[in-house]
């Protein structure tokens, strides 16, 4: 019997020299391949060549002052792991690139105290690199030179028309903290906008202990924000839902796809085990590894109909977010001006932040989409004012500045 086995043994052991990964699973991280960088007169540029696109994430943290970025599912090539590189940069004074984890690899951006101004972060092609952009807070500006005197000998003052005519001319936009998109190269407005009342229906989002509903609050502060943007900013405005209706979140950003809005802006109202805790916390689609952040998106995307068999197609449209810089301005505009806002009418409000979220209303838009959770229904101070026609109005107040605010930085406010 031993005899009649070796010639078998014999061919599994020639198998497995010539093959030595036979029936080994393919590694599914993506190696992450040279890094490099360079000092542009407007920027820090530094590029991770890697072999496929992979989920990140990006942070700051203080003391020292450092951005990290972390690429999920990725490997360092033989030889990168530890590295680091003196930088000679207005915003930038080291790097390191590690791996982080077995999944993952972390390149830290050590920042020059104070001097940054923005990042921008994103995949390019042919090849596979991940793109970070570094913007360095301007030196001080030298005073402008006076406008030569006018040639007319009278010195008389321009008349109306010509006053008119001067302000009337069209404005540049202003860069976002990403730097000039595609939307402000190409010189793009904002005409159509689709305003969606979170929940409603059957799913009545959170609750506050008195029984008053998100689905609720939600679409009156649409209402009033519809108003607002259609009378003083001459929209055109939608809202996906119009009643106490039930709708899939799927069919959101479909129905704003379908109206060809400019942008999407999904409202909802907020709720925390932290009782004490106020505030606004505002969204743009990306993922994160923020706990908090996914339980809240576990929370918002639990009436989705979709299935596991899907998840693939669902990663793909969140990685290829071609809204992703226009998203996180508006986000931060909104974010900032109803902030500011609700604490210069009603006091102090925390300030949770502008953050990257899996969430599924924001799938699939064609447009700039944003998710703002605008109070706290858990609170008892902010639940009580959101029961007021004042604070309700303040809060529509704060996201239509937002909106403006966003609007004019693309020069056509």
């Amino acid at each position: 019997m031993l005899k009649r086995l070796q010639p078998v043994w014999c061919l599994i052991s020639l198998l497995i020299l010539l093959f030595p990964s036979a029936g080994q699973q393919p590694d599914p991280r993506a190696e992450v391949l040279s890094l490099r960088y360079h000092q542009h007169p407007e920027f820090f540029r530094i590029v991770l060549e890697i072999e496929k696109i992979r989920e990140f994430y990006s942070a700051e943290l203080k003391d020292p002052e450092r951005l990290y970025l972390d690429i999920f599912q990725a490997r360092l090539k033989s030889g990168l792991h530890g590295t680091s590189y003196q930088i000679n940069s207005p915003g930038v004074k080291i790097m390191r690139l590690a791996q982080k984890n077995p999944s993952t690899v972390r390149l830290t951006i050590e920042l020059v105290p104070g001097a940054k101004q923005s990042e921008k972060i994103y995949y390019l092609k042919n090849p596979n690199r991940l793109v970070v952009d570094v913007y360095a807070r301007p030196g001080p500006e030298k005073s402008a030179p006076r406008p030569p005197a006018s040639s007319s000998s009278s010195g008389s003052r321009p008349s109306g028309s010509e006053t008119a005519a001067r302000d009337s001319s069209p404005q540049p936009p202003s860069p976002s903290a990403s730097g000039y998109s595609l939307v402000r190269q190409l010189g793009l407005g904002v005409k159509r906008i689709v305003l969606d009342p979170g929940h409603g229906g059957t799913d009545p989002g959170c609750i506050s202990p008195s029984g008053l509903k998100e689905k609720d609050v939600a679409l009156d502060l649409a209402r009033r924000l519809k108003t607002m943007l259609e009378t003083q900013g001459k929209f055109e405005v939608f809202l996906t839902r119009e009643t106490d209706l039930s709708l899939p979140l799927e069919k959101r950003t479909a129905f704003a796809n379908q109206k060809g809005a400019d942008l999407f802006i999904s409202i909802h109202l907020n709720a925390s085990p932290r009782k004490n805790r106020t505030g606004v916390e505002t969204f743009y689609l990306n993922f994160s590894p923020d706990p908090a952040v996914n339980e809240l998106a576990a929370r918002e995307n639990a009436s989705s109909t979709k299935n596991i068999r899907e998840m693939k197609l669902i990663v793909d449209k969140i990685i290829k977010n071609s809204k992703y810089e226009e998203s996180r301005d508006l986000a931060e505009k909104i974010h900032s001006s109803l902030l500011q806002h609700l604490k210069h009418n009603f006091g102090p409000r925390d300030d949770l932040g502008v953050k990257g979220g899996p969430f599924w209303v924001l799938i699939g838009s064609e447009m700039p989409a944003v998710l703002v959770e605008a109070s706290h229904l858990s609170n008892a101070k902010e639940e009580a004012a959101l029961k007021t026609e004042t604070y309700r109005e303040a809060v529509a107040a704060g996201l239509f500045r937002g909106i403006m605010e966003y609007v004019k930085s693309l020069g056509k406010g």
